[in-house]
Order: C-alpha cells, then structure tokens, then sequence
C-alpha cells in the first residue's frame, strides 16, 4: 500500500496534444500512463520522508507538456513556484554564447585575451601556458584550468559583479588549459563579459532579448521575478535569521553560471527547444548544427579530476549524463544540474524532456536521478 505523502497539487496534464512536427519524435506514444505514477509517487515519498523541502517533476516531449505535479512539504509549492535554478543556467547562458558563434561574430578557437585584453590570470607555474592559451571553448567545456570561487572568498568579501569578474581575470590557473576536466562556476563570468563586450548588452539583458522572450520564459531572470511565487533556496551555514540576507546578496551577483530563477514550465519550455534542434512554436533561437554541436561529447580525451580520473563526457555547456553509465538514456542524452537540486534532462532518442526542480543546497544530484529513472521505467513502448 502506498504510504501517505505530502500535499501534491492537482497534477496538469495536456489531454489533446498537438499534431507533431515533421521528424519529430513523440514521447508520450512510449510511456505508460500507470507506471509514470510511479516516478510522481516516488516524489511525494521524497517530499514525505524529508529528504527535501518541497519538488516539482515536469514531462514534456518535442510537442509540448505531458505532466508537470508540484509537492509541498516544509515550503509551499505550486506548479507556477519559482525556484532557483542554479548551474540550469550554465547551458542557457552557453546558448548565448554559441549565438555569437552563429552570428560570425565569436570563434570558439579564439584566444579569449583578443575579445577582453584584462583576462590575465597567471599560468600553473613558470614556464607553462597561461591565459594566452585560453579559449571560450575551454570555457565552455570547463577545462580552462581556471580556478573557482569558494564559499569562504563571498562570506569573507561579499564580492559585487565587478569584483568577481576581476576574480575571474586575475586568480592563477590550477593546471594548463586543456589537460584537465575541472568543473568550474567562475568561468562563466567571463562568458558573460565576452557576450557584453561583443553584443553592446548586458547579459542579463541579452538573455531576455534573445533567449527567455522568444521561449516564453516570462518568469525566468536573475532574481526572482514575483517573490510571492519564489521558493527560497536554503543556504547551508547560515543561521534562520540571516537566509534571506544570504539569498539577496546571492541574487545581487547574478551569476551568469548559477544565478537564474525560474519555473518547471520556463525550463521545460527551453529543454524542448533543444530537443526539437533550437526551436519552439515557431521561433528559433539557434540552428540545429549548433544544438548537435553543444551536444556533442567535447571532453572524451579528457580526463576529470578523481580517484581513479575518469572521462569528463561534457559538450558546451552541457552534461552528457548518460555516458557514464549509471543512469539510462540513449547516448545522446543531455542535460544540466545545479547545487539547489534542480535537474534539466533531455534525451533525444526518447523524445522526452524532464525537468526536477526543488530547493535543498545538499541533498545532491542522486534525489533528481532516482525520479528521472522512474520516468525511464514507464517506457514501455
């Protein structure tokens, strides 16, 4: 019998689905209605038995919704909450990014010092390459060597947008650029400034214009837009009384590898533009050869970090989780994490598009994994 949960909000559903676009691949013919429960019921239980305060787990395919269900428990949430996306962010803004690629106007082999001449930081050591070897595809891949930003550097000086893209442009490399996988938040900052330098618009600005607009996503931005709707993200090590100053000088650095907020719709309706090769109702945001290129495995060579190193799997952007092995999905599966729990997950091969949005700084990626796996579970077809 299946064990009381958390309070679920009425689930959405789209009962009449549009009729497909040309080539377009029709996830919701493959899934079974009843053993898609499941992956919602797993949710609840989630919720229910306090491994994070509240979730949303959204389903769409290339045509549009299948089923998005909201869950509260410690926090209050609807389908229309908004919540921290966190590093969800990185792929959008690296979506950008490859606009300006399209457009002529940036090339990925380009040395970054020749679009903004203060990016210096120094080389490993004496003697090895330094910034001069920098590309936006090291930064995009996270292999630049550049070093990130800890959580003692904000506590300690609570550093403004200008002071953290000086960060960024004068902290030493910790390995030369391109040997290494190293997952880095602070390279964005720089993506952010080439986009400005190159586009005469501010980032935040740019990603409205060119992004989030034509998508719909009409909650999405780098603070929350209607605090009513927000689902405040929880930041460990700070006392009650002090989260919301935390979350205000959070949102005030906008961090262009983690600071948007938005709902379970806003990302659906990205990750199906993706699926669908840069394209939503109608109005494209990008080619497909640039979609198939961010999507691409950029980092097999390359080993990340850790005992025993093992291939990072990363396109532009964009995670390749299942080539690692742990999860399923079809080889060209793709997709984003961020430090809030959030998960946007993308499989081609399926049709499917899953989004799991909640709010706990450490509960890790496995609580998102185990819903997504249960939405593979109903694949029956």
């Amino acid at each position: 019998m299946m064990r009381h949960h958390g309070q679920v909000s009425q689930p959405t559903i789209d009962p009449t689905p549009p009729q497909p676009a040309g080539g377009v691949n029709r996830g919701r013919e493959r899934l079974d209605t009843e053993r898609l429960q499941r992956a919602f019921d797993l949710v609840a239980e989630q919720v229910s038995d306090g491994l994070i305060p509240s979730a949303i787990l959204g389903v769409a395919d290339a045509e549009g919704l299948i089923r998005v269900e909201a869950v509260s428990g410690r926090d209050e949430a609807t389908t229309d909450s908004i919540y921290l996306l966190a590093s969800i962010t990185k792929p959008i803004v690296a979506t950008a990014v490859m606009q300006l690629v399209e457009q002529g106007r940036l090339v990925l082999s380009t040395p970054v010092q020749h679009v903004l001449p203060q990016f210096a930081p120094a080389a490993h050591a004496p003697g090895l390459p330094g910034a001069e070897a920098i590309t936006p595809w090291h930064l995009l891949t996270h292999t630049s060597g550049m070093a990130d930003l800890d959580l003692d550097l904000l506590q300690r000086e609570r550093p403004d947008r200008r002071r953290l893209l000086e960060i960024a442009c004068t902290f030493p490399l910790r390995f030369v650029p391109g040997t290494r996988y190293e997952y880095n938040t602070l390279a964005f900052a720089i993506l952010g400034e080439i986009i400005r330098v190159l586009d005469g618009r501010d980032y935040p600005e740019y990603l409205a214009d060119e992004i989030l607009g034509p998508l719909g996503m009409t909650s999405t931005a780098f603070a929350a837009v209607e605090s009513s709707r927000a689902v405040r993200a929880v930041f460990p090590g700070f006392p009650p009384e002090f989260q919301s100053l935390v979350g205000a000088f959070y949102d005030s650095m906008q961090a262009p590898g983690g600071g948007l907020w938005g709902t379970a719709w806003d990302v659906l309706a990205f990750g199906r533009a993706m699926l669908r090769g840069g394209e939503l109702d109608g109005r494209r945001i990008i080619g497909r050869p640039f979609v198939e290129l961010m999507t691409s495995d950029q980092t097999a060579d390359v080993l990340e970090a850790g005992d025993p190193p093992l291939p990072a799997h990363y396109g532009l952007g964009w995670g390749l989780p299942a080539r690692a092995g742990f999860m399923p999905g079809s080889p060209r599966t793709f997709g984003h994490g961020g430090g809030t729990g959030t998960r946007l997950w993308i499989d081609p091969d399926a049709g499917l598009v899953m989004v799991y949005l909640t709010n706990s700084w450490t509960v890790g990626p496995a609580v998102a994994w185990a819903a997504i796996a249960a939405v593979y579970g109903a694949l029956d077809r």
